[in-house]
């Protein structure tokens, strides 16, 4: 009977942490991204490496991928093509389809987002020594496992953007 409350604890300690962590990676990236030499929204972010994940890819493929309405994507490629990030092109397997592509600034803009995360992160774990780090990897790569087995069946499609 002693065991119970020792798991509540540790179950309620780490979500948390968890939610902390989600809280302060959210403000974190919003933060990169409004670097003037970044200067993207999350949304805008997350399309332009979901394009960069894929290649080209149909909107709807890239509606999936990002979990946006169409409408809004439409919205947030528009923008993203007007500030010559991304293009829309006919697909070479099908001319009748269109597809969204980076433009080369957006393949560079993809880098400076890329290479900020990476900083950043080196930054954060500077702390940690080679086991430990090992280590952290291997837990929380335990951790996502156990996260995506929890997902419902019809969000398996979707994947993590940026990985």
């Amino acid at each position: 009977m002693g065991e119970r409350p020792a798991l509540d604890d540790r179950i309620a300690a780490i979500d948390r942490i968890f939610r902390e962590l989600t809280w302060h990676g959210q403000k974190h990236a919003i933060h990169t991204l409004t670097r003037p030499e970044i200067g993207l929204t999350m949304p805008q972010m997350i399309t332009l490496l979901a394009i960069h994940d894929s290649g080209s890819c149909r909107m709807g493929t890239l509606a999936d991928a990002t979990q946006q309405s169409g409408g809004t994507l439409t919205g947030i490629v528009d923008r993203l093509i007007d500030d010559d990030l991304v293009e829309r092109v006919r697909s070479v397997n099908d001319r009748r389809v269109i597809e969204v592509t980076l433009t080369a600034e957006g393949q560079a803009r993809v880098g400076q987002v890329l290479d900020a995360r990476y900083a950043d992160m080196e930054r954060i774990l500077a702390q940690f020594d080679d086991g430990r780090l090992d280590q952290f990897e291997q837990l929380l790569d335990q951790f996502l496992h156990g996260v995506r087995g929890q997902m419902p069946r019809e969000e398996d499609p979707a994947r993590e953007i940026g990985a």
